[in-house]
């Protein structure tokens, strides 16, 4: 039998998710009802890379003609994604969220928008506006604190 793309890429999801868990299991903080804690995220995530890599995995099960998967540049533009979220953490460990982000957001949106007209102004609006969703989100409703860099 031959194994198909389909069903690598799912065992490897799933082998992530089994490792996410794995790591959150080393956390001391009790996952309470009250305060479920810094378990919630990662443990909801790794419940879903488990369920879609699964799901993954069983559709590529069935015999079915597979195409190309990526061509050179596809992989290229596949590896700077990863340099540049490798980039983008340590840069948040240096420099804090509240510069790293908006940069990193700016970046990302700026490459993506390559073949579409967008002015500069609509992509800083974009970075600077989903910056204060994420902060918003973590900070006041979680009640996580951001990596301030140098700053904090």
């Amino acid at each position: 039998m031959k194994v198909s793309r389909d069903q690598i890429t799912g065992a490897v999801i799933v082998t992530l998710g089994i490792f996410v868990f794995a790591m959150i299991s080393t956390f001391k903080v009790p996952f309470t009802a009250s305060y479920p804690g810094p378990k919630a995220l990662p443990g909801l995530a790794a419940v879903g890379f488990v369920i879609c890599g699964a799901g993954i995995f069983l559709e590529g099960c069935k015999n079915k003609e597979q195409k190309t998967f990526l061509v050179k540049e596809g992989w290229i533009k596949l590896i700077i994604n990863i340099a540049a979220i490798a980039l983008y953490i340590l840069a948040m460990q240096f420099i804090g969220f509240f510069i790293s982000t908006p940069i990193y957001l700016y970046c990302l949106s700026t490459w993506y928008a390559k073949g579409y007209v967008t002015k500069p102004v609509s992509r800083i609006i974009f970075s600077a506006a989903m910056t204060l969703v994420i902060f918003l989100a973590y900070q006041v409703a979680f009640g996580y604190q951001l990596p301030m860099g140098i700053f904090g």
